[in-house]
């Protein structure tokens, strides 16, 4: 039997090898299934809020009981951090919610027209401290707790021979993703036909901010990945124009960035992305994984970017739910033949819910097991 050494080792190298498209012994297999391997490992979703640390053990516990998985997204989850990252208050089970109910975003956004002149004139740090401290001042104290346990639950992971794609210190995106929650969604899209100057200016601000604490973070973490990509800046929000001049110009100076430090670019990619694959072959080769949630079209984008960068996923969420283990395997063998030859690392899209079926599961990590 190998030592979790040995299997970090294994898994590590297996996992580099198919982000630079290079042949592998098997397709190696990343989960995002915090939620679903919690309560596979026998636990409770708020074992995870009110003992962080027995928690994570529970979803350690329930990620290898579902084979020979190779890495975790992000290793650790707090789920009432995770309001300071969406700058809006979080509801947790255990507390406001019912034991095994998912965590829930409660977006309620008070950030105002002028508050753009006050990122353009003293920054997004300012900015960010001065509307957590007013309207969030809870996710800032979770954040702190959280931080206390983050590297010997990481650890945990490391010694079960799990690799840590991302670090969860190590989050980066362009400044799209920060100001819609603060502004709201529709706010900030009038915003940008009504104002687009005045927000122009201020993720200019944001983005040298965010390229200073990326690179100082990959010099001193050094992680494999680093978790990046986008939700609403896709293709159902945002024109061609639009999406250049507000979304892409910024996305790539970070994944540039990423590259240069000797990183690899996680494009963790929710919603459409049909409309914009062109523009990833834009960025490094063999930099990047590009890992759709399932709604963009994982085929299409596979022809357009073949031999510029792996792929991960994209087994739907709502095929390892609704669907059938041979449903689950037929499409996730499907996925191994089409990528395989330029790099595939089995996952779902985005992440497996916590009502998925664990023989759905099984089959999915199955598929990549069975060469």
């Amino acid at each position: 039997m190998k030592t979790g050494k040995e299997l970090y080792g294994e898994h590590l190298n297996r996992l580099k090898d198919v982000i630079n498209m290079k042949k592998t012994d098997r397709v190696p297999i990343v989960l995002n299934a915090d939620a679903f391997c919690t309560k596979n490992g026998g636990g409770k979703l708020s074992d995870l809020v009110n003992d962080v640390v027995y928690g994570n053990m529970e979803l350690l516990k329930g990620m290898q009981a579902l084979g020979d998985i190779d890495s975790i997204e992000i290793p650790g989850t707090y789920p009432p951090s995770m309001g300071a990252f969406f700058l809006s208050k979080i509801k947790v089970p255990g507390r406001e919610l019912p034991d095994n109910m998912i965590w829930q975003i409660d977006e309620k956004s008070y950030m105002t027209e002028d508050d753009y002149d006050t990122i353009i004139d003293k920054g997004w740090n300012y900015f960010f401290m001065e509307y957590a401290k007013k309207h969030i001042p809870e996710g800032l104290k979770e954040v702190e707790y959280f931080s206390q346990f983050a590297p010997q639950i990481e650890q945990n992971f490391v010694d079960a021979g799990i690799v840590p794609l991302c670090q969860g210190s190590v989050m980066t995106g362009a400044p799209f993703g920060a100001l819609y929650p603060a502004r709201g969604i529709s706010k900030f899209l009038i915003d940008l036909h009504k104002i687009p100057d005045k927000v122009q200016a201020a993720m200019d601000v944001i983005e040298e901010e965010n390229e200073k604490v990326l690179r100082k973070q990959i010099r001193e973490v050094k992680p494999l990945a680093v978790f990046t990509g986008g939700a609403r800046e896709a293709g159902d929000f945002l024109s061609l124009k639009a999406f250049e001049r507000f979304s892409w110009q910024y996305t790539k100076r970070i994944i540039d960035i990423i590259a240069e430090e000797g990183s690899i670019a996680y494009l963790h990619l929710d919603m459409s992305w049909d409309r914009f694959i062109n523009y990833f072959l834009d960025l490094p080769k063999g930099k990047c994984i590009f890992s759709p949630d399932s709604t963009t079209n994982i085929f299409k984008a596979g022809e357009v970017l073949r031999g510029h960068m792996c792929f991960m996923g994209d087994v739907a969420p709502s095929l390892l739910t609704l669907g059938t283990p041979d449903e689950v395997y037929k499409y996730a063998r499907r996925l191994i033949k089409e990528f395989a030859p330029q790099g595939l690392i089995m996952s779902s899209g985005c992440s497996i819910p916590p009502n998925a079926k664990v023989e759905n599961v099984k089959a999915m990590v199955a598929a990549a097991l069975d060469n």
